[in-house]
Protein backbone atom coordinates (compact mmCIF):
# COMPACT_ATOMS: atom_id res chain seq x y z
CA UNK A 1 0.00 0.00 0.00
CA UNK A 2 3.17 2.61 1.02
CA UNK A 3 4.76 1.84 -2.23
CA UNK A 4 1.16 2.75 -4.22
CA UNK A 5 0.98 5.73 -2.72
CA UNK A 6 4.63 6.64 -3.11
CA UNK A 7 4.32 6.02 -6.91
CA UNK A 8 1.00 8.43 -6.84
CA UNK A 9 3.10 11.27 -4.91
CA UNK A 10 6.26 10.60 -7.84
CA UNK A 11 3.56 10.54 -10.60
CA UNK A 12 1.66 13.92 -9.26
CA UNK A 13 5.07 15.54 -8.97
CA UNK A 14 5.79 14.50 -12.85
CA UNK A 15 2.51 15.65 -13.71
CA UNK A 16 2.93 18.98 -11.70
CA UNK A 17 6.21 19.31 -12.88
CA UNK A 18 5.39 19.21 -16.71
CA UNK A 19 1.78 20.93 -16.39
CA UNK A 20 1.74 24.82 -18.01
CA UNK A 21 -0.70 25.64 -15.94
CA UNK A 22 0.93 24.81 -12.59
CA UNK A 23 4.78 25.04 -13.44
CA UNK A 24 7.12 27.48 -14.95
CA UNK A 25 9.39 24.42 -16.78
CA UNK A 26 8.10 24.75 -20.67
CA UNK A 27 8.23 28.83 -19.95
CA UNK A 28 11.82 28.25 -18.66
CA UNK A 29 13.10 25.40 -21.40
CA UNK A 30 13.57 28.30 -24.55
CA UNK A 31 15.56 30.29 -21.72
CA UNK A 32 17.79 27.53 -20.84
CA UNK A 33 18.60 25.92 -24.07
CA UNK A 34 19.14 29.76 -24.88
CA UNK A 35 21.79 29.83 -22.61
CA UNK A 36 23.21 26.11 -22.97
CA UNK A 37 23.36 26.98 -26.71
CA UNK A 38 24.77 30.28 -26.84
CA UNK A 39 26.54 30.61 -23.10
CA UNK A 40 27.54 27.14 -21.63
CA UNK A 41 28.85 25.65 -24.97
CA UNK A 42 31.20 28.27 -25.70
CA UNK A 43 32.69 28.62 -22.72
CA UNK A 44 33.19 25.18 -22.44
CA UNK A 45 34.51 24.73 -25.81
CA UNK A 46 37.49 27.45 -24.99
CA UNK A 47 37.90 25.96 -21.86
CA UNK A 48 38.54 22.42 -23.96
CA UNK A 49 40.55 24.14 -26.31
CA UNK A 50 42.90 25.81 -23.61
CA UNK A 51 44.11 22.33 -22.83
CA UNK A 52 44.89 21.27 -26.07
CA UNK A 53 47.31 21.53 -28.76
CA UNK A 54 45.65 22.82 -32.00
CA UNK A 55 47.10 24.17 -34.90
CA UNK A 56 44.86 24.23 -37.86
CA UNK A 57 47.66 25.05 -40.09
CA UNK A 58 49.45 21.96 -38.78
CA UNK A 59 46.80 18.87 -39.43
CA UNK A 60 49.31 16.82 -38.95
CA UNK A 61 49.78 17.48 -35.34
CA UNK A 62 46.21 16.41 -35.31
CA UNK A 63 44.33 17.62 -31.96
CA UNK A 64 46.51 16.58 -28.89
CA UNK A 65 45.55 17.13 -25.01
CA UNK A 66 48.44 18.60 -23.11
CA UNK A 67 47.32 19.50 -19.83
CA UNK A 68 48.62 22.99 -18.34
CA UNK A 69 51.39 22.95 -21.03
CA UNK A 70 49.62 26.32 -22.94
CA UNK A 71 49.25 27.92 -19.65
CA UNK A 72 52.87 26.93 -18.88
CA UNK A 73 53.57 28.12 -22.02
CA UNK A 74 52.36 31.67 -21.45
CA UNK A 75 53.32 32.29 -18.15
CA UNK A 76 56.89 31.99 -18.81
CA UNK A 77 57.11 34.52 -21.43
CA UNK A 78 58.25 37.41 -21.14
CA UNK A 79 56.54 38.32 -24.37
CA UNK A 80 53.25 37.54 -22.51
CA UNK A 81 53.43 39.55 -19.50
CA UNK A 82 55.00 42.25 -21.93
CA UNK A 83 51.57 42.54 -23.59
CA UNK A 84 49.81 42.50 -19.74
CA UNK A 85 51.83 45.45 -18.95
CA UNK A 86 51.03 46.86 -21.83
CA UNK A 87 47.15 46.70 -21.79
CA UNK A 88 46.95 47.35 -17.96
CA UNK A 89 48.93 50.62 -19.12
CA UNK A 90 46.22 51.08 -21.61
CA UNK A 91 43.01 50.92 -20.10
CA UNK A 92 44.34 52.91 -17.23
CA UNK A 93 45.32 55.78 -19.89
CA UNK A 94 42.10 55.22 -21.20
CA UNK A 95 39.60 55.01 -18.18
CA UNK A 96 41.45 57.91 -16.16
CA UNK A 97 41.04 59.92 -19.21
CA UNK A 98 37.80 59.41 -19.20
CA UNK A 99 37.02 59.81 -15.88
CA UNK A 100 38.78 63.28 -15.59
CA UNK A 101 36.88 64.57 -18.86
CA UNK A 102 33.48 63.04 -18.47
CA UNK A 103 33.16 64.24 -15.16
CA UNK A 104 34.07 68.11 -16.68
CA UNK A 105 31.53 67.41 -19.15
CA UNK A 106 28.89 66.44 -16.25
CA UNK A 107 30.02 69.14 -14.10
CA UNK A 108 29.54 71.47 -16.94
CA UNK A 109 25.61 70.14 -17.83
CA UNK A 110 24.70 70.13 -13.88
CA UNK A 111 24.62 73.71 -14.25
CA UNK A 112 21.80 75.67 -15.95
CA UNK A 113 22.89 76.66 -19.28
CA UNK A 114 21.07 77.40 -22.59
CA UNK A 115 21.19 75.04 -25.08
CA UNK A 116 21.53 71.84 -22.34
CA UNK A 117 19.67 69.63 -24.66
CA UNK A 118 21.57 70.19 -27.90
CA UNK A 119 24.64 69.40 -25.85
CA UNK A 120 23.67 66.42 -23.99
CA UNK A 121 22.38 65.22 -27.98
CA UNK A 122 25.81 65.84 -29.53
CA UNK A 123 27.02 64.66 -26.48
CA UNK A 124 25.46 61.59 -27.29
CA UNK A 125 27.18 60.78 -31.16
CA UNK A 126 30.23 58.80 -30.72
CA UNK A 127 28.50 56.76 -27.98
CA UNK A 128 25.94 55.80 -31.04
CA UNK A 129 28.50 55.64 -33.65
CA UNK A 130 29.44 52.24 -34.98
CA UNK A 131 33.01 51.10 -33.27
CA UNK A 132 34.33 50.05 -36.33
CA UNK A 133 33.42 53.32 -38.19
CA UNK A 134 34.41 55.53 -35.64
CA UNK A 135 38.07 54.16 -35.64
CA UNK A 136 38.34 54.09 -39.81
CA UNK A 137 37.28 57.30 -39.30
CA UNK A 138 39.76 58.04 -36.83
CA UNK A 139 42.51 56.32 -38.97
CA UNK A 140 41.77 58.82 -41.56
CA UNK A 141 42.17 62.00 -39.30
CA UNK A 142 45.36 60.49 -38.22
CA UNK A 143 47.00 59.72 -41.28
CA UNK A 144 50.53 61.12 -41.95
CA UNK A 145 50.13 62.34 -45.69
CA UNK A 146 46.48 63.48 -45.81
CA UNK A 147 44.93 63.50 -42.12
CA UNK A 148 43.37 66.40 -41.01
CA UNK A 149 45.26 66.89 -37.98
CA UNK A 150 48.62 67.05 -38.99
CA UNK A 151 46.73 70.13 -41.47
CA UNK A 152 45.81 71.32 -39.07
CA UNK A 153 48.96 71.24 -36.98
CA UNK A 154 51.29 72.30 -40.14
CA UNK A 155 48.74 75.42 -40.62
CA UNK A 156 49.13 76.92 -36.96
CA UNK A 157 52.83 76.14 -37.76
CA UNK A 158 52.20 73.60 -34.44
CA UNK A 159 54.63 71.13 -36.31
CA UNK A 160 57.11 72.48 -39.18
CA UNK A 161 56.71 68.49 -40.76
CA UNK A 162 53.48 65.53 -41.15
CA UNK A 163 53.69 62.79 -38.31
CA UNK A 164 52.66 59.30 -38.68
CA UNK A 165 51.02 59.37 -35.75
CA UNK A 166 49.96 55.41 -36.11
CA UNK A 167 53.84 54.38 -37.11
CA UNK A 168 55.44 55.56 -33.83
CA UNK A 169 55.01 52.83 -31.16
CA UNK A 170 54.16 55.75 -28.32
CA UNK A 171 51.94 58.03 -30.17
CA UNK A 172 50.42 55.21 -31.97
CA UNK A 173 49.79 54.23 -28.20
CA UNK A 174 48.05 57.15 -27.37
CA UNK A 175 46.37 57.81 -30.27
CA UNK A 176 44.24 54.60 -29.95
CA UNK A 177 43.56 55.38 -26.40
CA UNK A 178 42.35 58.87 -26.91
CA UNK A 179 39.79 57.14 -29.72
CA UNK A 180 38.73 55.10 -26.98
CA UNK A 181 38.73 58.12 -24.71
CA UNK A 182 36.42 59.63 -27.31
CA UNK A 183 34.21 56.75 -27.69
CA UNK A 184 33.38 56.00 -23.81
CA UNK A 185 33.55 59.45 -23.01
CA UNK A 186 29.58 60.06 -23.40
CA UNK A 187 27.98 57.14 -21.53
CA UNK A 188 30.20 58.04 -18.55
CA UNK A 189 29.40 61.67 -18.50
CA UNK A 190 25.91 60.76 -18.57
CA UNK A 191 26.01 58.82 -15.54
CA UNK A 192 28.42 61.05 -13.75
CA UNK A 193 25.39 63.55 -14.90
CA UNK A 194 22.93 61.62 -13.18
CA UNK A 195 24.90 61.07 -10.10
CA UNK A 196 25.05 64.84 -9.41
CA UNK A 197 21.88 65.40 -9.73
CA UNK A 198 21.61 62.85 -7.07
CA UNK A 199 23.58 65.14 -4.31
CA UNK A 200 21.11 66.83 -2.12
CA UNK A 201 21.34 70.73 -3.18
CA UNK A 202 21.25 71.23 0.86
CA UNK A 203 23.97 69.75 1.66
CA UNK A 204 26.05 72.16 -0.84
CA UNK A 205 24.13 75.04 0.40
CA UNK A 206 25.13 74.90 4.15
CA UNK A 207 28.48 74.05 3.64
CA UNK A 208 28.61 77.36 1.18
CA UNK A 209 26.87 78.76 4.55
CA UNK A 210 29.77 77.51 6.43
CA UNK A 211 32.09 78.87 4.06
CA UNK A 212 33.21 76.33 2.18
CA UNK A 213 34.27 77.40 -1.47
CA UNK A 214 33.67 75.18 -4.86
CA UNK A 215 36.24 73.37 -4.69
CA UNK A 216 36.05 71.93 -1.16
CA UNK A 217 32.36 71.68 -1.53
CA UNK A 218 33.38 69.03 -4.38
CA UNK A 219 35.62 67.10 -3.23
CA UNK A 220 34.46 66.90 0.56
CA UNK A 221 30.20 66.50 -0.44
CA UNK A 222 29.71 66.33 -4.21
CA UNK A 223 32.26 62.77 -4.45
CA UNK A 224 31.94 61.10 -1.19
CA UNK A 225 27.87 61.12 -1.90
CA UNK A 226 28.53 60.08 -5.81
CA UNK A 227 30.87 57.38 -4.94
CA UNK A 228 28.88 54.34 -5.85
CA UNK A 229 27.86 55.59 -9.11
CA UNK A 230 31.52 56.46 -9.48
CA UNK A 231 32.52 53.18 -8.46
CA UNK A 232 30.02 51.19 -10.70
CA UNK A 233 30.45 54.28 -13.80
CA UNK A 234 34.59 53.29 -13.31
CA UNK A 235 34.19 49.22 -13.22
CA UNK A 236 32.34 49.10 -16.33
CA UNK A 237 34.07 51.72 -18.35
CA UNK A 238 37.45 49.61 -17.10
CA UNK A 239 35.98 46.22 -18.30
CA UNK A 240 34.71 47.35 -21.49
CA UNK A 241 38.30 49.11 -21.98
CA UNK A 242 40.06 45.83 -21.37
CA UNK A 243 38.22 43.76 -23.68
CA UNK A 244 38.30 46.80 -26.14
CA UNK A 245 39.22 45.33 -29.73
CA UNK A 246 37.13 47.45 -31.97
CA UNK A 247 39.52 50.42 -32.17
CA UNK A 248 42.73 48.94 -31.97
CA UNK A 249 42.47 46.19 -34.71
CA UNK A 250 41.06 48.71 -37.91
CA UNK A 251 43.52 51.60 -36.54
CA UNK A 252 46.96 49.56 -36.07
CA UNK A 253 46.23 45.28 -36.36
CA UNK A 254 47.90 45.65 -32.70
CA UNK A 255 51.39 47.80 -33.85
CA UNK A 256 53.76 49.77 -34.55
CA UNK A 257 56.40 46.51 -33.29
CA UNK A 258 53.20 45.10 -30.88
CA UNK A 259 52.77 48.65 -29.35
CA UNK A 260 48.95 48.74 -29.21
CA UNK A 261 48.80 44.70 -29.06
CA UNK A 262 46.84 44.14 -25.74
CA UNK A 263 45.72 40.61 -24.61
CA UNK A 264 42.33 40.69 -26.91
CA UNK A 265 44.28 41.83 -29.71
CA UNK A 266 46.64 38.96 -29.09
CA UNK A 267 44.29 36.53 -28.45
CA UNK A 268 42.61 37.49 -31.69
CA UNK A 269 46.24 37.48 -33.70
CA UNK A 270 46.99 33.81 -32.37
CA UNK A 271 43.14 32.33 -33.05
CA UNK A 272 42.51 33.54 -36.71
CA UNK A 273 46.56 35.05 -37.26
CA UNK A 274 48.36 32.14 -36.11
CA UNK A 275 45.23 29.52 -36.23
CA UNK A 276 46.78 28.33 -33.25
CA UNK A 277 43.46 27.87 -31.31
CA UNK A 278 44.42 26.43 -28.38
CA UNK A 279 46.91 29.12 -27.53
CA UNK A 280 43.88 31.45 -27.91
CA UNK A 281 41.61 29.95 -26.23
CA UNK A 282 44.38 30.20 -23.45
CA UNK A 283 44.43 33.89 -23.61
CA UNK A 284 40.75 34.10 -23.72
CA UNK A 285 40.73 31.93 -20.43
CA UNK A 286 43.22 34.02 -18.87
CA UNK A 287 41.72 37.07 -19.67
CA UNK A 288 38.28 35.77 -18.37
CA UNK A 289 40.22 34.94 -15.11
CA UNK A 290 41.44 38.89 -14.79
CA UNK A 291 38.40 40.66 -15.39
CA UNK A 292 36.66 37.75 -12.65
CA UNK A 293 38.65 38.68 -10.11
CA UNK A 294 38.57 42.13 -11.13
CA UNK A 295 34.53 41.85 -10.66
CA UNK A 296 34.81 39.90 -7.23
CA UNK A 297 37.02 43.33 -5.85
CA UNK A 298 34.44 45.51 -7.52
CA UNK A 299 31.90 44.18 -5.37
CA UNK A 300 33.46 43.13 -2.44
CA UNK A 301 33.86 47.41 -2.73
CA UNK A 302 30.24 48.05 -3.45
CA UNK A 303 29.47 46.24 -0.23
CA UNK A 304 31.51 47.81 1.81
CA UNK A 305 30.15 50.89 0.31
CA UNK A 306 26.91 49.83 1.32
CA UNK A 307 27.76 48.99 4.57
CA UNK A 308 28.75 52.17 5.58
Amino acid sequence: MSSQIKKERISYKLRKMVSPERSPFFFLLPLFLFLVLMVAYPIGRIIYLSFTQNILTRPDLGVSFNGLGNYTALLGSIEFWATVLRTVLWTGLSVIGKCLIAMYIALLLAKNIAFKRLYMGLLLIPWVTPMVVAAVVWKWLYDGQFGTINYILLQLNIIQEPIIWLGNELSAFIATAIVDMWIGIPFLALMLLSGLQSVPVELSESASIDGANAIQRFFFITLPTMKPIILVATVLTGIWTFNSFGVIWPMTNGGPVQATTTLVVDAYKRSFGAFDMGMGATIAIIIFLILLGFTIIYKRLLDRQGEL
